[in-house]
């Protein structure tokens, strides 16, 4: 079986630390709880990379983009040859349009930079 690389770039790590940061200031051990939950869920995608599901907006879907549910936060990613880039990972209620203008900068399918 094939699997893929999965690499969180630095928003999706800055975001990852901020959760745990806001969780453990009512309970260190749920934060940790936490973090490994998204650890685990998005390396999963290392063997499954389509688990999620493309994202509802059409502009993001059109790019590649694809959410992965992780209740209650939702990880942005996408898939480029054998790598699965995380590029955010956000509470669940987000606003997908403006996200795609902040995350457009990061148009690595044009890129072999990665």
């Amino acid at each position: 079986m094939e699997t893929y690389d999965v690499q969180f770039l630095q928003e999706a790590l800055d975001d990852l630390e901020e959760i745990v940061l806001y969780i453990a200031q009512d309970s260190r051990q749920a934060a940790l709880r936490m973090h490994g939950r998204i650890i685990e869920k998005t390396n999963d995608l290392r063997v499954f990379p389509k688990r999620g599901r493309l994202v509802p907006e059409k502009k993001m879907a059109a790019a590649g983009y694809r959410i992965l549910g992780i209740k209650p936060y939702i990880a942005f990613y996408r898939i480029a040859e054998r790598n699965v880039f995380m590029y955010r990972v956000l509470y669940g209620s987000i606003n997908y349009p403006l996200l795609h203008e902040k995350m457009s900068r990061f148009d690595f399918a044009a890129s072999d930079d990665y």
